[in-house]
C-alpha cells in the first residue's frame, strides 16, 4: 500500500497482519471530502493500524498528528510507517486503548478520524462522547467514521451532525462537524 497524494506521495505503507486498511479509492474519496480542514489541521488518527490515514493528512499539508493504536504488533509498525515519511516531528503516537488516549490529548483537535474494528459499534458512540466530554473539538471541526454501511450511525451526536454518507461497496463513511451550542 501507498500514500496516494502530496508530500509523501509513493512511500510504501506496511500494513499489519489481521487488519483491514482503508482503500485507497476511499482515502482518496475522504481526503476530497474534508480536503478544506486539512491544511494546518490538529489531527487525531485513533485507531490508526498502519497510520495510513494520519500519514494521508500529514501528506496533504495537516501540521500535526496523533496516531494511536492499543495494538504492540500495529504500533511497532505503525512507528516503522511514520519513520518511512520522514513525519516524526509531525507525529504524536500512543500505544493505549482508545478512551486513555483521547483524554490524554490536551490541545483542540481539528479533524478527527475513527476507523475501530467493524464489529466494535459501540466505540463510535463512546468516541463522540468523550471528544465532546473533554471539549477537544472547536465548532466546525469535523470527525470522519468509517463503518460497514449496513452498522448505520445516528444523523447526530450531542452537538456533532451528519454532513455527509457515502458508500463505498459494503464500506460506510459519515462525516460529522462540531456546531456551535445553543443556549
Amino acid at each position: 500500500m501507498k500514500i496516494s497524494s502530496g508530500n509523501y506521495k509513493y512511500r510504501n505503507i506496511e500494513v499489519p497482519n489481521g487488519i483491514r486498511p482503508t482503500t485507497e479509492k476511499v482515502r482518496e474519496a475522504v481526503f476530497s471530502m474534508v480536503r478544506d480542514w486539512i491544511p494546518d489541521a490538529v489531527v487525531l488518527d485513533l485507531f490508526a493500524g498502519s497510520g495510513a490515514m494520519g500519514l494521508e493528512a500529514l501528506s496533504r499539508g495537516a501540521g500535526r498528528c496523533y496516531f494511536n493504536d492499543i495494538n504492540r504488533q500495529n504500533y511497532r509498525i505503525l512507528l516503522s510507517n511514520i519513520a518511512n515519511c520522514n513525519a516524526g516531528e509531525l507525529a504524536r503516537t500512543s500505544n493505549r486503548d482508545f478512551e486513555s488516549c483521547i483524554v490524554s490529548i490536551s490541545e483542540p483537535l481539528d479533524v478527527v478520524i475513527l476507523d475501530p474494528p467493524y464489529e466494535k459499534t459501540e466505540y463510535y458512540d463512546r468516541c463522540f462522547e468523550l471528544l465532546q466530554d473533554n471539549e477537544l473539538l472547536n465548532e466546525g471541526s469535523v470527525v470522519i467514521a468509517e463503518h460497514l454501511y449496513d452498522n448505520k450511525l445516528l444523523d447526530s451526536y450531542g452537538n456533532l451532525k451528519k454532513i455527509k454518507e457515502k458508500k463505498y461497496g459494503t464500506i460506510g463513511v459519515d462525516v460529522y462537524v462540531l456546531e456551535p451550542q445553543l443556549i
